[in-house]
C-alpha cells in the first residue's frame, strides 16, 4: 500500500469498514484541496476490491489488483472545463450496473463532485436510491455546499482535516522537494498547495509584492509595480500574480486580527479590473494610490 500521510482517523474508521465488511454503497469525502483525499479513495477502492484484502491494503497479487488501473470495475470521472455534465453521469451509471468483471465489488469516483450541474447530480441521484448491490461510489468534495442535499442525505460523510506542517514537510521531503519555511506557511494545509508555490515561479514576486503593500510604502510599491509593468511575462501573469497576493492576505488575516481587510478589497477590485480588459498600467496605478491613501 502507497504511504499516506495523515488523516489517522479517517485511515481507522475506512479499515474498520472493510475488516468488519459493512462496506458502504456511497461516501463522501469531503476536505480541502490538496490534502490527500483522492489518493486515499483509490487506495481505499483497491482494497475494498482485493480478493484478499482483510483491512486499508491489498496484496497486489490478485487478479483485481493486476487490472486495477486498466480494467472496467474501477473509474474516475473528472470534470472538464470545470463541469460535469449530466451525459458523463448518465454514462458512468450505465457502466456501473455491469457486473464486476475481475473484481468482488466495483468502485467508482467522482472527482471535484461540487462541478455536476443540478442535471448531472439528478442523474447521479437516482443511482444512490437504489445502487447496485456490489458497487461503491465515492464523491470528492472540496466544497459539498454545491451538492444537493437529497445527494448529501444518501451518503456516508468522511471529514478529512488539513495537514499538519510537520506532515506537510513529510510529503515534501518524501517527494525529494526543497522547502522553506514560507512554503509551509502560505502551504495552510495542502501539500498540493505547498507544491504549487514551490513550482511557481511567480510566487516569489507575489511574495515580495505582497510584503510592500502591507508596508505601504508608496516608493517600494511604485518601484515593484514598474518592474512588472517592465516585463512582458510578469505583465501577462499580472492576474495570477495578484491572485497570489491575495491568498497571502488571507492568510495574514487568519493568523492577525488586526490585519486590514480593504487591503484584500482593493486587491480584488484590481483583479477584477483586469479581467474585465482595463488597462493593467492603470489598474496597478489605482491599486497603489488606493492602498497607500489607507
Amino acid at each position: 500500500m502507497v504511504e499516506i500521510i495523515g488523516h489517522k482517523k479517517v485511515k481507522k474508521q475506512l479499515e474498520k469498514t472493510i475488516e468488519t465488511n459493512s462496506i458502504g454503497h456511497a461516501y463522501l469525502f469531503v476536505g480541502k484541496n490538496g490534502i490527500g483525499k483522492k489518493l486515499l479513495a483509490k487506495e481505499f477502492a483497491k482494497s475494498v476490491m482485493c480478493e484478499n484484502s482483510k483491512n486499508l491494503d491489498y496484496c497486489d497479487n490478485c487478479d483485481s489488483c493486476f487490472t486495477f488501473e486498466s480494467g472496467s470495475d474501477f473509474k474516475i470521472i473528472y470534470p472538464t472545463k470545470n463541469v460535469i455534465k449530466v451525459d458523463e453521469i448518465r454514462d458512468f451509471c450505465s457502466e456501473l450496473f455491469l457486473l464486476p468483471t475481475k473484481s468482488k465489488r466495483k468502485v467508482f469516483i467522482i472527482d471535484d463532485a461540487e462541478c455536476m450541474n443540478e442535471q448531472a447530480q439528478n442523474a447521479l441521484l437516482k443511482v444512490l436510491e437504489e445502487p447496485p448491490l456490489y458497487a461503491t461510489i465515492i464523491l470528492i468534495t472540496a466544497n459539498k455546499e454545491k451538492l444537493l442535499n437529497t445527494i448529501k442525505s444518501r451518503v456516508i460523510e468522511i471529514q478529512f482535516d488539513f495537514l499538519t506542517d510537520d506532515e506537510i514537510k513529510k510529503i515534501l521531503s518524501m517527494q525529494g522537494v526543497e522547502w522553506t519555511e514560507d512554503t509551509i506557511k502560505y502551504a495552510s494545509g495542502s501539500a498540493k498547495k505547498a507544491l504549487d508555490f514551490i513550482q511557481d515561479d511567480i510566487f516569489d514576486i507575489s511574495k515580495d509584492l505582497a510584503e510592500l503593500l502591507i508596508k505601504r510604502n508608496f516608493l517600494l510599491v511604485n518601484r515593484k509595480f514598474e518592474e512588472i509593468k517592465a516585463d512582458k511575462k510578469l505583465k501577462s501573469n499580472i492576474s495570477a500574480i495578484l491572485e497570489k497576493v491575495m491568498q497571502i492576505f488571507f492568510i495574514n488575516l487568519k493568523n492577525d486580527i488586526s490585519f486590514d481587510y480593504k487591503l484584500i478589497e482593493k486587491t480584488e477590485e484590481a483583479i477584477q479590473k483586469i479581467k474585465r480588459n482595463a488597462n493593467v498600467d492603470l489598474a496597478l496605478d489605482s491599486l497603489m494610490i488606493e492602498v497607500c491613501k489607507f
